[in-house]
């Protein structure tokens, strides 16, 4: 037998007083392996969540786009009933009034109405004073209301001269705003974001109670929401309160809305006008639910209906679900 020790630690056996190398690697191996498992657990975890969100995320989005589909078959459905709404109420199935009447559809209920866009603060043809109102209803000072109230102004009007407080080009330029004021009328309501002095906060207040579309200065009550009704010079808080109760009882019983009296009464008209606001509202399985808005005007006509100003998808502004009057379309 040799004597040579590296022969002994070559075949396993171990020399006395010396650890054998292969426990300590074999050791290193075993924790490896347990990260690996740990690691494989984890990632095996994450796609199984993942996977899950996937499936969630697209049974939201299919819900979503039958929901839309269904929305829009509700804007069809009551922009046919446009064609009733000069008749009496008790024979119009689903009134103008801006509250929303379920329609039994493919077995869904979509809720659906419509408003006329008389009830909205026109852009273009509000005078000072109105404009003013608005801005003081939003919560402006009076310093802040005349700036933004003039750079409206200058930027509607055809002319480069200057309200006392507004904004012509060289006031963008000094801005870092080459392009200026419009000198024309506003486009879209959106078009107010650009007006200098209009933070998007603002805008956000503003936008639910302005239209460009209503071509009236006044504004017919029976339509308007509260902010609007409440920007109207002269007029209280208190006679806002009264007003909203009286429209409201008149709306649940069927009745037509009277037309406020007062020194503001020049603001007011009992205007309807050929545009329109035609919502539709889904309730979702998941909980969620689609809203839909087209803005048409029911005097112009293309081969495809009444012609479409604006289409939405975002949170209406009506006055919500009819609470009695319900009437179910069978489809």
């Amino acid at each position: 037998m040799s004597l040579n020790p590296w022969n002994r630690l070559s075949t396993g056996i171990s020399l006395p007083g010396k650890k054998h190398p292969c426990g300590r690697q074999e050791g290193v191996a075993l924790v490896l392996v347990l990260w690996v498992i740990v690691l494989l657990t984890v990632i095996a975890g994450a796609m199984a969540i993942s996977q899950q969100a996937g499936v969630s995320m697209v049974s939201n989005t299919k819900q979503e786009r039958q929901g839309r589909a269904l929305a829009a078959a509700g804007i069809q459905f009551m922009a046919l009933q446009l064609e009733q709404r000069n008749r009496p109420l008790e024979e119009q199935t689903y009134r103008v009034d801006g509250q929303l009447r379920p329609w039994q559809f493919a077995g869904q209920t979509i809720w659906i109405g419509a408003l006329p866009d008389i009830g909205r603060v026109n852009l273009n043809l509000a005078d000072e004073k109105l404009l003013a109102g608005l801005l003081l209803a939003a919560g402006l000072d009076e310093e802040q209301m005349e700036g933004i109230r003039d750079a409206i102004l200058d930027w509607r009007d055809k002319d480069s001269d200057h309200h006392l407080a507004g904004a012509e080009d060289d006031a963008y330029e000094a801005e870092g705003r080459p392009i200026g004021a419009r000198d024309d009328i506003f486009q879209s309501v959106e078009e107010l974001q650009q007006v200098l002095g209009v933070t998007p906060a603002l805008y956000k207040q503003l936008a639910p109670m302005l239209t460009i579309h209503s071509m009236q200065r006044t504004v017919n009550p029976a339509y308007a929401n509260v902010d609007v009704l409440s920007s109207i010079p002269e007029i209280t808080p208190e006679e806002v309160s009264a007003y909203v109760a009286a429209r409201l009882q008149a709306l649940e019983q069927g009745l037509p809305v009277p037309v406020p009296e007062g020194p503001y009464a020049q603001y007011f008209s009992t205007v309807v006008g050929s545009v329109f606001r035609v919502f539709a509202e889904i309730d979702l399985e998941s909980g969620g639910k689609v809203e839909a808005e087209v803005i048409m005007n029911a005097d112009l006509r293309t081969k495809k209906g009444y012609k479409i100003l604006e289409r939405n998808y975002s949170p209406l502004q009506n006055f919500g679900r009819a609470m009695n009057n319900a009437a179910e379309g069978a489809g």
